[in-house]
Order: structure tokens, then C-alpha cells, then sequence
């Protein structure tokens, strides 16, 4: 279950890397940043062509009469004025609203709209989501951590053509955090700045995991969001919106948006760090262990992988696979094959090669169909072929670093992608960890 990239707090990633079992949010595609929100020159070059399919269009299974038609203009809930779409999904849309509802003395608020779409399964999620995160807030308050959480913050029904839609208004944040180092000029984060983050996300997990009890399950780059980091970078945006609305094109029975998620290059540093998107998390602390497909195929964790049960320690291997996102803009491993696309063998092989094989007793617990795909009766990995060369190590995928730092860095990683899941370091004993206290 995973989701895709994401600006102004929400995920997105090119709908053509969802994995089947994915449940996808929201999908802007990596564009360049400009210096300044987007505007149109003219008012007719606000109009798309009719016949040329746009944002959630490009779905295969789109179908119209689950998405709410919303419209640029239109107050939803008699409370929030929408002003922009942000970004859309295969579930939902998301809109930069205004609560209209203020004094005249009040500062204007804005929040993000998560219009999710009517039918069955995509309302299903929603409501999953919003339990867990009132059930977050409850706990938040007493935790200082808990600050690099973001939970949902007003939610409501509302009545669509074809049925109902639940929808969900969190805090607006302005994008992943790595889209940071497009601002800053670099391919990924520096080390300096990595760490320094680090450090939040390792307090935000372990609330988490030790307060909250709860298991993220989707744990990549583009749910480490960062808030604005002055008011009047949102106040500006808003005014050349509604100067020049974005583009759009009139379909069958709803208008569809194109999404404008750009907030302009940063201007002195940056605001908090959160921690979102909950729509797949669960509760860690049961009975026994969870078996259910989660995360990113590529950030899959062993004991998912072999369908052996996985616990909180899921959450510290997507962690340990996030680190190459941010600091070398690739995946550490990725599962693609000879054929040019994802297999499990593959992606067992890889990490064969990074780990050295893996324990017996790992692979005794694991699914027998799963085990019998990748091992012989006599305990041998039936594919071979599709083991990387020698040369693919920790080392020659971090070419960012070098000397002491790399060598640091890469033990601080290992303490995460470890097989055993029980081995693996936790949250908090990773804040500790020397490479995160280095120069």
C-alpha cells in the first residue's frame, strides 16, 4: 500500500510507478522550481483542449463520477473557499482553500482540502486515515515530539453528483523535503542538512512508535514535509492565483484542473519538518505480527518481502532505503530487472548482494509460495543470474560522500537495513548515532 510524491504536504510520484496494491493521493510530476508561482499571461491560455486528458485523466481506471467536481472559486462547507488545485490522485484531489469564517481583526488561514473521491474503497481509506489521526491528536499534546507529526484537522461530508465525499483539511505545507535540494542547486541533500533533519524525523518516528504505538508503513521521501517558512510566501501565492487561476479544460459533466504546486524558491531557511500521511499506518502494539503488503516495492523490507510478518522495525528499514533518496536521488535497491521493470527475485538478489544471504530462520518464517519462488528444496537461490556484480556495495552507491563522513554514514545506515528485523537500531537509539553528531 503506497502512495505517490507530494507538494504542499500531500504525495506524489508519476502514476505509472504506483505498484498494484498501491493507494495513490496525490501525483504532480517532479517539475522545475521557478522563481515565482505560475501565472497565465492571458485568459484564454487558461483553457486546455477538451480532448486531451490531463492529471487524474491519465488514470487507466479513471472513472469521472468518482471525483468530486470541485471548482476554483466555489466555498465548500460553507467554510472554505478553494483557490487552487494542488495535486490529485487515483483517490482524491487537493485544494488550497481559505476559511472564510474569520473576524476582520484574524489573519487569514489557509488549509489543504483533501476532497477524497466517492466510491467505496477510496472512502474506506479516508476514514481509516482520519481514525488514526484523531486518535494521534489525542496524544500530541503531551509530547514535544509530537510537533513533527502533521494529522488531519477538520473534516466534513459533502454531497456529490454520484454520492458522498469525505473530505479532509490538514495544515498547508509547502513541499518534500527533497525538492530542497533542487532550491539549493544540488542533485540531493548535502550531509550537514541531511543530518539536521534526520534528527527531526527520528523524533517524529519515535513518538510514534513508543507513544503512539503506531506504524507508519510508508515511510519515503516525499511524507517528510516542510512547512512554509514565512506567512507571506503562501499570502502571495494566493494573490496570483487569483489573479491568473490556473489552467483548465470542460469535460463531460466536470471541469478538471491542471495543478499548481509551485511556492517560489525559498527565502530564509525553511519552516518545520512534519511527518504525514497516515492512510496506511496501523497499530504496532498486537498480538502478533502483521502480514499485509505495505510500502513502496522498492523500499520493501525483508520480512515483507518473504511475507514473514513485520512489526515497528518495517518503518526503520523504509528509513534506512530513504537515506540514498535524499542524499543520492536514487534507490539503494530497486528491484528492476533484465526486462527493464520490478521483480521480487531481483530485488532479493539485490539484496543479497548488500547483506550477504540471508538467516535460515528468516526464511523459515516466510510465505511458502514466496520462499519457493526464490529458494530450492536443497536451500539454494534459484536466480543467480540476477545477482548484481561485487561492485555493488554500500560504498559504490554512495558516491556523495568520501572519508571519514562516508564510512560514518554508512555504518549509521547498516544499524537499519538489517535482515533480522529484531537487530535493527530503533528511532531513538538512532538519534544518538555518531555520524548524526559528526562535524
Amino acid at each position: 500500500m503506497s502512495h505517490c510524491r507530494c507538494v504542499c504536504g500531500f504525495p506524489i510520484r508519476q502514476l505509472a510507478s504506483l505498484t498494484p496494491w498501491s493507494r495513490a493521493l496525490i501525483t504532480v510530476s517532479r517539475r522545475p522550481i521557478s522563481s515565482q508561482a505560475i501565472t497565465i499571461s492571458n485568459a484564454a491560455a487558461h483553457i486546455l483542449p477538451p480532448n486531451v486528458p490531463i492529471e487524474e485523466e491519465q488514470n487507466p481506471d479513471y472513472d469521472l463520477r468518482h471525483f468530486y467536481p470541485a471548482r476554483v472559486g466555489e466555498t465548500v462547507n460553507g467554510k472554505y473557499e478553494i483557490i487552487s488545485k494542488l495535486g490529485f490522485g487515483t483517490g482524491s484531489t487537493v485544494w488550497l482553500a481559505e476559511e472564510r469564517n474569520r473576524w476582520p481583526w484574524q489573519p487569514s488561514k489557509y488549509m489543504a482540502l483533501k476532497i477524497t473521491n466517492c466510491f467505496e474503497g477510496d472512502r474506506k481509506s479516508a476514514n481509516e486515515e482520519l481514525a488514526m489521526s484523531r486518535y494521534i491528536s489525542q496524544i500530541q499534546s503531551k509530547y514535544e515530539n509530537s510537533k513533527y507529526v502533521r494529522v488531519v484537522e477538520d473534516s466534513f461530508v459533502i454531497p456529490g453528483p454520484f454520492g458522498e465525499h469525505l473530505c479532509l483539511a490538514f495544515e498547508p505545507l509547502r513541499e518534500p523535503l527533497w525538492m530542497l535540494g533542487r532550491h539549493l542547486g544540488t542533485v540531493g541533500l548535502s550531509s550537514p542538512i541531511l543530518k539536521a533533519f534526520l534528527k527531526l524525523i527520528l523524533q517524529g518516528l519515535d513518538f510514534l512508535h513508543s507513544e503512539c504505538r503506531i506504524i507508519h508503513t510508508d515511510l519515503k521521501a516525499d511524507n517528510f514535509l516542510l512547512g512554509f517558512e514565512d506567512s507571506s510566501v503562501i499570502a502571495e501565492y494566493v494573490n496570483a492565483q487569483r489573479q491568473n487561476p490556473g489552467p483548465y479544460k470542460d469535460g463531460d459533466e466536470r471541469r478538471v484542473y491542471q495543478s499548481q504546486p509551485d511556492f517560489g524558491r525559498f527565502r530564509k531557511g525553511t519552516g518545520v519538518l512534519k511527518i504525514s500521511d497516515f492512510g496506511a499506518a496501523v497499530f504496532g502494539d498486537t498480538a502478533s505480527l502483521h502480514y499485509h503488503d505495505i510500502q513502496l516495492e522498492q523500499f520493501s523490507a525483508p520480512e515483507v518481502l518473504l511475507g514473514a510478518g513485520w512489526t515497528y522495525s518495517a518503518d526503520i528499514w523504509n528509513l534506512g532505503m530513504v537515506l540514498w533518496e535524499l542524499l543520492e536521488d536514487i534507490s539503494l535497491i530497486d528491484g528492476i530487472g533484465p526486462e527493464n521493470k520490478y521483480s521480487r527475485p531481483t530485488h532479493f538478489a539485490q539484496m543479497v548482494r548488500l547483506l550477504g544471504p540471508p538467516p535460515e530462520e528468516l526464511l523459515g518464517r516466510a510465505n511458502r509460495g514466496v520462499h519457493d519462488d526464490l529458494y530450492s528444496e536443497q536451500g539454494k537461490f534459484k536466480h543467480p543470474r540476477l545477482m548484481p556484480s561485487k561492485d555493488f556495495t554500500f560504498e559504490s552507491r554512495t558516491t556523495s560522500l568520501d572519508g571519514e563522513d562516508k564510512r560514518l554514514f554508512i555504518e549509521f545506515a547498516q544499524r537499519m537495513l538489517r535482515w533480522r528485523p529484531e537487530e535493527r537500531a530503533t528511532a531513538k537509539e538512532l538519534y544518538g548515532d555518531p555520524w548524526l553528531s559528526s562535524p
